[in-house]
């Protein structure tokens, strides 16, 4: 067969010179759920193998099979066809990258008396045998496809027996372990090999024996140990442009390495060699010429005339594959009029011209030796966009991003731009611009940019894909916070992000106050509140395109804490800030705050005071609160005749100055001792802070079995506590101090520094009892004294305040919770191990997105020892809040972080008791 009638054949997959009208085109699809080995073979019911097809197959006809990954059962085709009309076999596309028909011990694809057949894209794997064979088959074209042969095949992996005659294989990859890629044997003729590429374990790639017509053109051949190509036994016809070098990755081990070409001396007389490059082992030859060995092109060539042209490892050391790299003597040096050579390679790419090599070849200028022609390297690596995104309405700019080795210039390349949105333009200058009329959708649109040559060449393709969207922004962005050292004041850090310029940017601060306005794309403005509270602050941004856009954010604000350890203020078993006499029943004490325990005369909204009854006639409670204002209905200290009970209480101060302190029933004595206020003036120094409550309370002592100190605390003894870093510089400590199992009665006092001569917690021998206590800290550590017997003692860890931290404000005590009545939960003592979730976010004042409260906790009339924990959410915590001895009713400040659904948790331990909860402020 000639070159010519080679090109003509292969000039596409699966087209056919005409043929009679009748052709018809078979199907085959082995996953198909309608296939039919029967027939038709129609696309709605295809056979399900290629055997039935192949069997049914008369000249012209097609058979299409469906590409997918799953093998094809073995096949042998007898099909006859004509010059006119050959029979065509070829895959379809499908789920798969291709056909492969696989056997194991036998061929997988047999042509046994078959004519005019072309074969494309139809791979043949095999384990025991060689999976292509020809018998007796005249004009086959078996092209781009895969022959694989396993470790077991007894024969080579392509074999033509003597009756065979046209056979061509091209573009071809044949894969063998241990035997020859390719054998012809005495008698085959036409054979034609061109752009294939052949690795073989074997000691043969290529072996024709007494074939009449071997013509092997552009093909690369790997051999294990040499003896890529073998013509013996009297083969005539052509080597040109062949690629031949050692492969695979086990060392050569045989002796005598055989040469990488051999013809022997009956073929020589017959066979015409040129344009090939050998590189063989060390220790090979590159030719074995009836018979005699030439170690380098040039002895070839001066001892035969032949190889006039080849190069070997004097010339080129073949990178790994045989594959060509920029400035090899490969490219542009082949003969492109050799027999049997195509216009396209292994690939089916086109030659080229590489013009940073020169030209030595023959009949043109393009060829390059080998089964792979080195391409331009010109590519197109990416679309750059200006703007970087592209939005709707706004003319955008598109630039390939080209490397192009081969040319200074791309004089008169054009550029086909697809925009993906049905828009396509041509453009000679290397850019488009376009504007897309509307969004995607969220969807991509690929943008695709094709560069020809003004000849037509296709240089590259290159393609981007983006969402196109709505021109970004207007976007606000507000977050509002308290410093400390500024109560009442809020400081907001705005941003406004926009594609169009921003025109009007304000701010308003929800107190009725006149907007704010502000410039630039970030800022922060700074307002000062008149009064405690949470408030919405609101951002609204217009830009040039005028769109508007506006956000919120909640600013909470408020006095800030000082801490000032405990000075009492209050005794009226002394006279001390009120006349030396019980208060009676029903009485109300009115206690001047402002001045006095170090309390600044002006400037405060709130104090916190640890409140004790003492020497009462009768069971009683007592209500602390505002001056000038009524009453409310909730206690803040409950008590018994004959005991002695502390409380700590925050209360708001009357505008004069004052605070009352309501007692129910009978006489009782009341003490006082500050423990801190709350400021609204500015003042620097880290006396002043914001509350950082915990996640969940935090055991930070237990004297019965750790953490901390373990065994009862001797009498006038002190014991430091060490407390988490904050890393915000801790001022002071909220803590739930616990004292039980005294052997005496018994104070405790909680601070650091030097010791005040108040109490925090009273005792009696055997009692347990508890009481919040907000102290100083030193460097992370707070004091506790016991004054009585030996006694064990807990503390929890509550909260922090810190330097930073969130603002307080303080509200009317407002009742959230009472079982006895139904408020805040169903009627009913709280059980043993119970559990009630007790709404507060948006109760009484409180904002929705609050992170603490502080509420009076009481316990009433517990059926046995009990102890109460409060917390916000999660797993319970190892803490208690109020201890309760039976029939004892007991209050106990709480500072509680709120869950996630804007509650708190109440549990009881033991027996059953009612439970009151009273609000006392919030924490922003």
């Amino acid at each position: 067969m000639t070159s010519a009638a080679v090109v003509a054949l292969l000039g596409g997959l699966g087209a056919a010179s005409a043929h009679a009208d009748t052709a018809t085109t078979l199907y085959v699809d082995n996953l198909a759920a309608t296939c039919n080995d029967t027939g038709p073979g129609s696309q709605a019911e295809p056979f399900c193998q290629i055997q039935p097809a192949a069997q049914a197959a008369v000249a012209g006809d097609t058979v299409r099979i469906a590409s997918n990954n799953t093998a094809y059962a073995p096949v042998t085709i007898a099909a006859r066809g004509t010059a006119d009309s050959p029979i065509t076999f070829s895959s379809r596309p499908g789920n798969g990258s291709g056909v492969t028909v696989a056997s194991g011990p036998n061929p997988a694809i047999t042509f046994s008396g078959a004519q005019y057949i072309d074969m494309a894209g139809i791979h043949a794997s095999a384990g025991g045998a060689g999976p292509l064979v020809f018998t007796g088959s005249q004009h086959i074209d078996y092209r781009y496809a895969t022959v694989r042969a396993g470790t077991g095949a007894t024969t080579s992996a392509v074999s033509v027996d003597g009756s065979s005659s046209g056979i061509a294989l091209t573009g071809d990859l044949v894969i063998t372990p241990s035997r020859p890629g390719f054998a012809s044997a005495a008698g085959a003729q036409d054979i034609t090999l061109a752009d294939d590429r052949v690795d073989t374990g074997a000691a043969v790639g290529i072996s024709a024996v007494g074939t009449t017509g071997v013509h092997l053109a552009g093909d690369t051949v790997m051999t294990l140990c040499g003896s890529a190509v073998s013509l013996t036994g009297g083969t005539s016809g052509s080597l040109e442009n062949t690629v031949a070098l050692p492969g695979g990755t086990t060392p050569c081990t045989s002796t005598g390495t055989p040469a990488e070409i051999t013809v022997d001396s009956s073929s020589a007389p017959q066979v015409t060699a040129d344009y090939n490059a050998v590189n063989p082992l060390s220790t090979g030859t590159d030719y074995d010429w009836a018979g005699t060995a030439y170690a380098t092109h040039q002895a070839f060539r001066a001892g035969t005339g032949q190889g006039t042209h080849d190069l070997d490892q004097t010339d080129v050391t073949l990178p790994s594959g045989g594959m060509p790299t920029e400035h090899s003597p490969l490219i542009d040096s082949a003969d492109a009029n050799a027999p049997g050579e195509l216009a396209t390679d292994y690939y089916g790419r086109p030659r080229v011209n590489d013009s940073l090599v020169a030209d030595t070849g023959t009949g043109g200028s393009s060829y390059d030796r080998g089964a792979v022609e080195f391409q331009d390297p010109f590519t197109v690596s990416g679309v750059a966009m200006s703007p970087t995104s592209a939005y709707a309405g706004v003319a955008t700019t598109f630039t390939p991003q080209v490397s192009n080795p081969w040319s200074d210039s791309l004089d008169g390349a054009s550029y086909v731009f697809d925009f993906g949105d049905g828009t396509t333009v041509t453009s000679t200058t290397g850019s488009a611009t376009h504007t897309y009329t509307q969004d995607s959708g969220g969807a991509d649109l690929t943008l695709t940019v094709t560069v020809d040559r003004a000849d037509g060449t296709r240089l590259g393709i290159g393609d981007d894909s983006f969402p196109v969207t709505r021109p970004p922004g207007p976007t606000p962005g507000l977050s509002c916070s308290q410093d400390p050292t500024q109560p009442l004041t809020s400081t907001c850090v705005f941003t406004a992000d926009d594609f169009y310029p921003v025109t009007s940017d304000k701010i308003t601060f929800g107190d009725g106050s006149a907007a704010v306005t502000v410039t630039g794309a970030s800022d922060d403005s700074t307002h000062k509140y008149a009064a405690a509270g949470s408030y919405t602050v609101t951002q609204k941004i217009t830009d040039s395109d005028g769109r508007t856009a506006t956000t919120t954010t909640r600013a909470t604000v408020g006095p800030s804490y000082v801490v000032t350890g405990p000075k009492r203020v209050l005794d009226t078993r002394l006279g001390m800030g009120a006349p030396r006499r019980p208060v009676g029943p029903g009485g109300v004490l009115r206690l001047k705050v402002l001045g006095a325990g170090g309390i600044p005369a002006s400037g405060v909204s709130a104090v916190t005071m640890n409140v004790t009854d003492a020497d009462a006639t009768a069971s009683s409670y007592v209500t602390v609160y505002p001056d000038g204002t009524a009453r409310p209905a909730a206690s803040n200290l409950n008590f018994t005749a004959g005991r002695v009970n502390p409380n700590l209480v925050t209360v708001r101060v009357g505008s004069d100055g004052y605070v009352d302190l309501y007692n129910a029933h009978g006489d009782v004595d009341l003490i006082a001792d500050v423990q801190g206020y709350f400021s609204s003036v500015p003042r620097a120094g880290t006396h002043l802070s914001g509350q950082y409550p915990l996640a969940t309370p935090q055991r930070v002592l237990d004297t019965r079995n750790g953490p901390g100190t373990v065994g009862k605390v001797a009498p006038g003894s002190t014991t430091t506590v060490s407390l988490p870093a904050t890393g915000s510089g801790t001022v002071a400590a909220v803590l739930d101090i616990t004292a039980t199992g005294g052997t005496a009665s018994g104070v405790v006092t909680v601070y650091c520094g030097s010791r005040p001569s108040t109490s925090n917690l009273n005792y009696r021998a055997g009692q347990t009892v508890s009481n919040l206590v907000v102290t100083p800290v030193c460097k992370d550590k707070v004091q506790i004294y016991n004054s009585g017997g030996h006694v064990n003692l807990i503390a929890d860890l509550q909260s922090l305040y810190v330097t930073g931290g969130y603002a307080f404000v303080p509200t009317a005590p407002t009742r959230v919770l009472d079982t006895r009545n139904g408020t805040g939960a169903p009627v009913g003592r709280l059980g043993a191990n119970g559990t009630l979730t007790v709404k507060v976010a948006g109760v009484g004042g409180v904002p929705a997105e609050t992170q603490a409260v502080l509420v009076n906790l009481t316990g009433v009339g517990a059926s046995t020892a009990t102890h109460l924990t409060t917390y916000g959410e999660g797993d319970l915590p190892n803490v208690s809040n109020a201890n309760l001895a039976a029939g004892e009713t007991r209050p106990v400040l709480a500072l509680l972080p709120i869950g996630a659904d804007g509650c708190i948790r109440v549990h009881n331990a033991q027996g059953t008791v009612d439970v009151l909860a009273d609000l006392e402020g919030y924490y922003g």
